[in-house]
């Protein structure tokens, strides 16, 4: 079994990694990476189960971000430090990014074409759906007034298996006499938004067409946050993609058909070469 290192790139951003070899995958996380206070424990709890969707054969970084972000913080801010880390410390990786995750990997690959040889975008697209919005824009006035158990609430509903929405309202409902030693900072957490939300992502998706890494995209087609329309459109976009949909399935795709998605992600990069001859394949996975 391979074991799990931590440690801080350009002395503030933490990552785990996993595996050795050539050709390293770089996963940029969610935004749960943010919005829980950063505990060795969850970093490592994080990183076990996202490397469980990936080539055990490979190098594999996990990448948290800031914890004390500046009022500027942005995703250009993010796509800068991530650029250094890839010049100075890995290298050209892999470039996967989960759901807030996804706009820095699509930012990146646009921005340091020559560092990034292939994306997958999880659960994520190059812009939230009109319901993803809503949720994120209540998820920053709940954060504002220090309303976690509202704040949570938004996330009520995100598994597409009632028995695991049970056990996530059950759990949510233990920890309310403690979120506030659970959740990070709100202005952190409010920070780590609007990064995302305090830019026009529906304005022009031209950029897109300037990204040159083989892509696949990887959703559910109940997506709250990221809907069939966004990613099809981010698919369209981008010259050389794939677009794989998982039907009926929610935000949660990966924790809840992580055998599904890993053989998704392992036949992509075993095809890439397919893939860059620029022909997008949409499929639709039964439930």
């Amino acid at each position: 079994m391979n074991a799990f290192q931590s440690g801080l790139f350009l002395n503030r951003i933490p990552y785990v990694k996993v595996g050795s070899g050539q050709n390293p995958i770089l996963v940029l996380n969610g935004g749960q990476a943010f919005v829980r206070r950063p505990t060795p424990a969850r970093a490592l709890r994080d990183a076990k189960r996202i490397s469980r969707l990936l080539p055990r054969d490979r190098a594999i970084y996990i990448l948290g971000y800031e914890p004390y972000p500046p009022a500027n913080y942005g995703i250009g801010t993010i796509v800068v430090d991530i650029s250094q880390v890839l010049r100075e410390e890995i290298g050209p990786a892999t470039i996967m990014g989960i759901s807030f995750g996804g706009f820095v990997a699509a930012k990146l690959a646009a921005e340091h074409p020559d560092l990034v040889r292939e994306m997958i975008l999880m659960v994520s697209a190059h812009r939230f759906s009109s319901e993803g919005r809503r949720s994120i824009d209540r998820q920053i006035e709940c954060a504002w007034r220090g309303d976690f158990e509202g704040f949570l609430d938004e996330f009520g509903l995100v598994f597409r298996r009632p028995w695991l929405n049970w056990l996530l309202r059950l759990r949510l409902r233990q920890e309310r006499t403690r979120l506030h030693e659970t959740m990070n900072d709100p202005a952190i957490i409010v920070r780590g938004l609007h990064a995302v939300a305090g830019e026009d992502l529906r304005r022009d998706p031209a950029w897109l067409t300037t990204i040159r890494a083989p892509t696949l995209i990887v959703g559910g087609t109940r997506d709250p946050f990221f809907d069939v329309e966004a990613m099809a459109e981010t698919a369209r976009m981008i010259p050389c993609s794939q677009l794989k949909l998982f039907e009926r399935e929610t935000h949660m795709l990966p924790v809840e058909r992580p055998r599904a998605v890993a053989k998704a992600i392992k036949t992509f990069l075993a095809s890439h070469q397919e893939s860059r001859n620029g022909d997008l394949l949409q499929t639709t996975v039964p439930p």
